[in-house]
């Protein structure tokens, strides 16, 4: 009886034990593995100088099924963004003639590279980060290396597609730099400001940059004083029938058509800004003798589409010496010499396309430099 009250006392024992243990494992807090939250990626489009969300859009959608799109953003975009990728870049401290063209090809560098973040930050923003981290450090390193503005007003032009690529990340830059490359503007945009106004492209292409920068760094006071200026460079610069002040002081379609590419830009930055409605209404205004930049497109027309029957001697009767000794001189005016001006007007004058055709039966969107190859209407 004995050993049976000791047995008992055992087991209840070893009940005791396991309970306790049980309960204490039921007392053991869980805590839950909370993976770390997800930051979401900034898909909203950047309105920007250099393309609009249709068109890049557009694009995008036709290379997994179009082939001739797919090779032509290969060839136009994605070699040459990539290329840039490893350039160093070389500043200078102003731009002159001399430096001119190596300024425009370091800033046409930093546009592509612009251009292919715009191609891949929605779906792959790993891939498309060293573009953008390109595109910043370059604009830092003029920004660092004091480069100032000059006044002429010509040469300033090898910056726009500086001006086109900063206007693609602004809004993705951090405070600090964003404050360094806008006070680098600024700077550039109180030269610009304070140029005297000319009746020529001078004052064509200083209208350009103050959109440009108007628009970009969002100055109402800019955009303002350039729609006055826009009015005066109307009543000065476009002449009865549609021909240009340029085309009449240099006596060449080569000016005529130099001077319509930054009406151009004009129109580009009006179209991705606020619309293709005002745009268009802004394009079709005329001046005090009812001339419109339409008319300065279909004055060019026959030259354009017919050169044979339609023979223009460029610069015989200039009022610009210097003129006589360009190579062009005295010659018939070459309309391939201007596709350059008519790949940027591709987006205001659609019709540009039927100009283009005209020069190289085989013209299409697919073989175009990155301006016609943007602007090509669908």
């Amino acid at each position: 009886m004995k050993n049976r009250y000791y047995l008992l006392g055992i087991v209840l024992l070893v009940s005791l034990f396991f309970t306790a243990c049980k309960k204490k494992e039921q007392q053991t807090p869980v805590v839950p593995v909370v993976p770390p939250p997800v930051t979401p990626s900034d898909t909203r489009f950047p309105v920007n100088l250099l393309v609009d969300s249709l068109t890049l859009g557009y694009i995008k959608e036709q290379v997994p099924i179009n082939t001739e799109m797919a090779d032509a953003v290969a060839t136009i975009i994605n070699s040459p963004s990539l290329s840039a990728l490893s350039k160093t870049p070389a500043p200078f401290a102003e731009v002159d003639a001399n430096n001119f063209t190596n300024i425009s090809n370091q800033a046409t560098d930093c546009k592509m590279l612009a251009l292919r973040w715009l191609m891949l930050y929605e779906k792959s923003p790993a891939e498309a980060k060293p573009y953008f981290d390109k595109v910043l450090s370059t604009l830092l390193a003029w920004v660092n290396a004091g480069n100032v503005a000059t006044t002429h007003i010509p040469n300033e032009s090898s910056y726009l597609g500086f001006f086109e690529a900063y206007s693609v990340i602004r809004s993705r830059t951090a405070a600090a730099d964003k404050t360094k490359i806008d006070n680098w503007l600024l700077a550039k945009l109180s030269i610009y400001r304070n140029f005297a106004a000319r009746v020529n492209n001078w004052e064509t292409i200083r209208l350009s940059f103050l959109y440009y920068l108007g628009y970009m760094l969002n100055s109402t006071v800019t955009l303002d004083y350039a729609a006055v200026a826009y009015t005066t460079l109307l009543n000065v610069n476009l002449m009865a029938g549609g021909k240009s002040e340029d085309l009449i002081s240099r006596d060449a379609f080569a000016y005529h058509a130099y001077n319509l590419a930054f009406y151009a830009r004009i129109f580009k930055a009006k179209a991705y800004f606020e619309g293709s409605v005002a745009m268009n209404a802004f394009k079709n205004r005329k001046n005090n003798i009812n001339v419109s930049v339409q008319d300065m497109m279909n004055y060019w027309k026959p030259f354009l589409i017919d050169p044979i029957n339609n023979v223009h001697i460029e610069f015989v009767n200039t009022n610009y010496a210097p003129d006589k000794t360009r190579t062009d001189y005295n010659k018939p005016y070459v309309p391939s010499s201007s596709v350059y001006a008519l790949e940027e007007l591709l987006l205001a004058f659609p019709e540009t396309t039927t100009y283009l055709k005209g020069i190289s039966s085989s013209a299409t969107r697919y073989n175009r430099k990155v301006s016609g190859f943007l602007y090509w209407p669908k």
